[in-house]
């Protein structure tokens, strides 16, 4: 309802602006987007009853107590976003939202993920000497989420219990992947690899190798939410999408590419 309350306003702001929408004036345009922003602004009131309401349903899904922050409303799709913490653990939040009266969260998700990444942590360090920073989350299927939300295990527990799961591992190295250090590069990859065949862990990797000069620029970590920005760096990508097809170091092969400058 706000926002078609806030599309009528729009419109009838567009009419009573009139031509002068069609000349260089933007004024005009910033006045109308002011009060249509003005106009969708939450009150205290109903953001407090949304943060009531978020961390009724967190601690109903989990069975643990939750509080939110950071509620923001974006009135265009009328959806909540805000950020979720377990009470008396910090260092740690995780996403919810509501859109259209329905609650989301990436809870699971976040906490199965920090266990991989506290797993993974010494194998990664170990095997790849000249890394830059890597990341991992845990995605499971909708139904392993609801099955485990109240009692959610560590991430060696679930890899028993079910195969419904995909772990990501994305990693920055500042090496330059050529063909005389190709085959060296391979035989650290496939540490890892080898570790997550062995554990018959469900996976897909990306390796990116970037030249050492990256480091000189002042980069100490690559967003790989934004991975475009360092691509003047790129020298080779390796891309797995399933690590159980790499059964031999030298498979490697057919998962990687040089990136022609």
């Amino acid at each position: 309802m706000r926002a078609v309350i806030s599309w009528i306003f729009f419109v009838c702001l567009l009419l009573s602006a009139g031509c002068s929408l069609l000349t260089p004036e933007k004024s005009v345009v910033d006045k109308i987007l002011e009060a249509m922003e003005n106009l969708s602004e939450p009150s205290e009131e109903e953001k407090q009853k949304v943060k009531q309401e978020a961390e009724q349903y967190l601690k109903e899904r989990y069975g643990e107590e939750f509080y939110v922050d950071n509620l923001h409303y974006i009135w265009q799709t009328d959806t909540w976003d805000m950020r979720g913490h377990l009470k008396n653990e910090e260092g740690w939040d995780f996403w919810v939202s509501k859109e259209r009266g329905q609650f989301k969260d990436a809870y699971f998700t976040h906490r199965i993920s920090r266990d991989a990444e506290e797993e993974f942590k010494p194998i990664i360090e170990e095997a790849l000497d000249s890394l830059i920073n890597w990341q991992t989350s845990v995605v499971a299927e909708d139904e392993v989420e609801n099955k485990y939300a109240k009692s959610i295990p560590s991430y060696q527990e679930l890899r028993k219990e079910t195969r419904e799961y995909r772990q990501i591992i994305r990693i920055a190295l500042a090496t330059s992947l050529t063909e005389k250090n190709q085959e060296q590069e391979f035989e650290k990859v496939y540490r890892l690899v080898s570790y997550l065949n062995q554990n018959n862990i469900r996976a897909e990797i990306e390796i990116f190798y970037y030249d050492p000069s990256i480091k000189e620029k002042g980069i100490k970590k690559v967003d790989f939410t934004r991975r475009v920005q360092y691509e003047g760096f790129l020298t080779a990508k390796i891309e797995i999408d399933d690590v159980s097809q790499v059964k031999r170091e030298r498979d490697l092969e057919n998962h990687f590419r040089f990136v022609n400058k």
